[in-house]
């Protein structure tokens, strides 16, 4: 998700880029002015975790809308705002050099952020599979163009991976984003356009990628270096494919719970768990936007919960849906406040006017 593991997004205490000033990128406002560096093209894409956060949660407010008599205008409201924030920060990129080839090879190149470039066709896939019921026909071409993107990011950083880019750099789960999570969110938005033969074939992509790609990341977690601590909130990720993935198969097969599903769900649980446990490690003593990272991997959570207690009859279910979207949107906005605040204090101290916060 967000990477803080490379050496131009290291300020993480309170000093990353505020989405406010993303339109902004240097004080130069002469054209001729040097190209941007891939730090402040970077920044850009890794804020895109705001996007992807806004439309996880929006997919989980649309899940309960079949479950729970959830509005599907909250769910409507998170994706356009996931649309807008994802249009923004995608021109921002594009303005900064991002559509020349020579910075979009530097871009997927590096070993620190190349994978965050996923999350354009993610988010893409996402918002396309949301609003599907306005039109499949033209959803089904938005969809075509988005999973192909997300397939060309995937197996052009695996080509670099596997000619030895990675050998020097400390791996973390973010890898698991575009090699992994993507596929499985494909499926998801496959089965949402009925093209199960296209689901099929994304799940099974992200079921290998995960379990190669997946050995390799934790095993290095295991027995290699401790992860640098502006990279340890990448920790959360974890919890991303089985979310994704279980969704992918209950999206496949009608919601109904089978041995896959309660083995995905297994997965997930233990994953949950084992998290937990690292939270007083990778917790953060202030506030950046690099916090958005989280927001994902809870969202993605709670819509396979709020399925996951409805398929498999759990007792109580209604309460325990709109407790799960309470704490997850409760969280989001909790975000949003501090990223706002967080944005005016940055501009206020860019234009030299007192901070009285």
């Amino acid at each position: 998700m967000i990477a803080k593991n490379g050496s131009d997004l290291r300020p993480e205490r309170g000093q990353g880029p505020p989405i406010l000033s993303v339109p902004t990128a240097s004080a130069g406002p002469a054209p001729s002015a040097a190209p941007a560096s891939h730090g402040s093209r970077s920044a850009r894409i890794s804020l895109l975790a705001i996007s992807l956060g806004s439309a996880g949660l929006g997919g989980a407010w649309q899940a309960a809308t079949s479950v729970a008599s959830a509005w599907i205008q909250i769910s409507d409201v998170l994706f356009v705002i996931s649309a807008l924030v994802w249009v923004v920060l995608l021109a921002a990129y594009v303005r900064h050099g991002g559509a020349r080839w020579h910075n979009l090879r530097e871009d997927l190149r590096h070993p620190g952020q190349g994978f965050a470039l996923a999350y354009v066709p993610i988010i893409g896939m996402l918002i396309t599979g949301h609003f599907s019921r306005f039109g499949e026909e033209g959803a089904r071409w938005a969809y075509a163009v988005f999973v192909v993107a997300a397939a060309l990011v995937a197996a052009r950083l695996l080509a670099h991976w596997f000619t030895g880019a990675l050998s020097e750099t400390t791996l973390h789960p973010g890898y698991l984003l575009p090699v992994s999570s993507a596929p499985f969110i494909a499926s998801i938005t496959a089965s949402t356009l009925h093209l199960p033969e296209i689901a099929a074939a994304a799940f099974a992509v992200g079921v290998l990628y995960w379990l190669t790609f997946g050995t390799v990341i934790l095993g290095g977690l295991v027995a290699g270096s401790p992860l640098p601590p502006p990279a340890r909130p990448t920790l959360t990720v974890l919890v991303i494919p089985p979310a994704v993935g279980s969704n992918a198969w209950l999206a496949a097969h009608g919601g109904h719970l089978d041995g896959v599903g309660y083995g995905f769900s297994g997965i997930l649980f233990f994953t949950l768990a084992l998290v937990a446990f690292m939270l007083p490690t990778i917790r953060e003593r202030s506030f950046h936007t690099g916090l958005w990272i989280y927001s994902f991997p809870v969202a993605a959570t709670t819509n396979f919960l709020v399925r996951w207690t409805y398929a498999a009859d759990v007792p109580g279910r209604e309460i325990i849906v709109w407790a799960l979207l309470a704490v997850a949107s409760g969280g989001f906005l909790l975000l949003g406040v501090a990223t706002f605040v967080h944005g005016g204090r940055h501009l206020r101290l860019r234009s030299g006017s007192p901070d009285l916060g």
